[in-house]
């Protein structure tokens, strides 16, 4: 009998920000699937396909991290050219951010699950299936995001959904 897996990854909730990024979603106006506020998020480490002993192991190694509460603020956008999709990041990545993306990639080698791919790079996605060149300037949109959740990604027919397994709240230092 096969292994159940699922689609994991790690990521902060960024659902306050609903509102500006519909508005930026709006303003853009590009063509492709746009992301729905309910799927909003930033990215701190795609795990891939875990069973439940792998995703036991996460939420443990998790349990142990420092999580510090940051700030960021978004204030690009860029296109993943191969997977076209459109994001907003941050210039500036604060240090508790880097930390902690350092000390989680550290913990899913420890733990025998595949490296990432070189770099962290923050974003939200707010477009799938899109081409952009010439990106406009934006007005930064500033975010304190108060946790970090486990995220099981579904496929269906309209694109994924996301089920959070298990959040951890941020901390103030």
């Amino acid at each position: 009998m096969p292994k159940s897996t699922q689609r994991l990854f790690l990521a902060f909730p960024a659902g306050q920000l609903t509102r500006p990024l519909l508005r930026l979603q709006d303003r853009l106006a590009l063509s492709g699937r746009r992301i729905p506020p309910e799927q909003f998020h930033l990215t701190l480490r795609f795990l891939g396909e875990l069973d439940a002993v792998q995703q036991a192991q996460v939420e443990q190694m998790v349990d142990r991290l420092p999580l510090v509460a940051f700030r960021l603020e978004l204030d690009k956008l860029g296109c993943f050219g191969r997977a076209r999709v459109l994001w907003l990041g941050p210039t500036q990545i604060p240090e508790p951010l880097i930390t902690l993306a350092g000390q989680t990639e550290l913990g899913i080698q420890e733990l025998g699950l595949p490296a990432s791919r070189p770099g962290f790079h923050p974003h939200i996605s707010l477009f799938r299936h899109t081409s952009a060149g010439g990106l406009p300037s934006i007005s930064p949109i500033h975010y304190q995001p108060d946790r970090l959740t486990l995220y099981a990604s579904r496929p269906t027919s309209k694109g994924p959904v996301y089920e959070c397994e298990r959040s951890w709240p941020l901390t103030s230092g």
